[in-house]
């Protein structure tokens, strides 16, 4: 009985952390945060969406830094594709809009062999899973790592980008990319882009997926390969 209502009381959390997600999450056009190269072309790519499933055949516009850059319809999958090569590294503001609504996203153009910290938010930044903290002095940490080297956020578990992307605002944190994990294949496709893993800040699983890239790794709980830390002083400190 015990067991079922502390599980009764998980789900609970869960839901009531779900009703609170922003209004973006159900915007009927969706940008995702990208990790680019300076100079390389890429192609930016707008979902548009009904109530339910993917909409084709719908007008997107895609802005950056606030300049259009053109428009496009997306095709029978939902998704309207426009071509964009960074000329400079830092962050690109993304914005997408068609009739039904509009979206934002970050882009950040780096140069090519540049390393990057990524940050697991589920993992290193929540004070506990179903909280809505941050673990102390994170804010502060992140920044000044970012500083130095490029900060992306990964997106896992039972969170989605929007949700994430709205808990980090609400905490104060820095204004980064937040990209989803899938298992580790972020960590394969930046490394094929020329980029390097240089460090993973997570849970025992995401920083096991990242292990063939030989990144530093360091983690609130005890895994094989990572060095265990205690704070975020402790990882701001390792990381100058």
């Amino acid at each position: 009985m015990q067991h079922m209502r502390s599980s009764f009381a998980v789900i609970l959390s869960f839901a009531a952390i779900v009703c609170m997600s922003p209004a973006s999450a159900w915007s009927r056009v969706i940008v995702d945060d990208m990790v680019v190269v300076k100079g390389q072309k890429v192609m930016l790519m707008a979902e548009t969406k009904g109530k339910v499933f993917s909409k084709g055949g719908e007008l997107v516009e895609f802005f950056v830094d606030g300049k259009s850059i053109g428009k496009n319809l997306s095709g029978g999958d939902g998704v309207a594709y426009k071509a964009f090569t960074p000329e400079r590294t830092g962050l690109h503001k993304i914005r997408v809009t068609s009739d039904e609504g509009e979206d934002t996203g970050l882009l950040l153009s780096l140069r090519k062999g540049s390393g990057i910290v990524f940050v697991d938010v589920e993992g290193c930044l929540l004070e506990t899973l179903f909280s809505r903290k941050a673990r102390e002095g994170s804010q502060e940490a992140v920044k000044e790592i970012n500083q130095r080297s490029p900060v992306v956020f990964l997106q896992r578990g039972l969170f989605g980008v929007d949700f994430t992307q709205e808990w980090l605002r609400e905490n104060e944190f820095v204004e980064l990319p937040v990209v989803s994990w899938r298992k580790g294949a972020i960590f394969d496709e930046v490394a094929e882009e020329g980029l390097e893993v240089k460090a993973v800040i997570g849970a025992p699983k995401v920083i096991e997926s990242a292990m063939e890239h030989a990144p530093l790794s360091f983690s609130f709980e005890q895994v094989e390969g990572a060095e265990w830390v205690g704070s975020w002083g402790e990882i701001g400190k390792k990381l100058k």
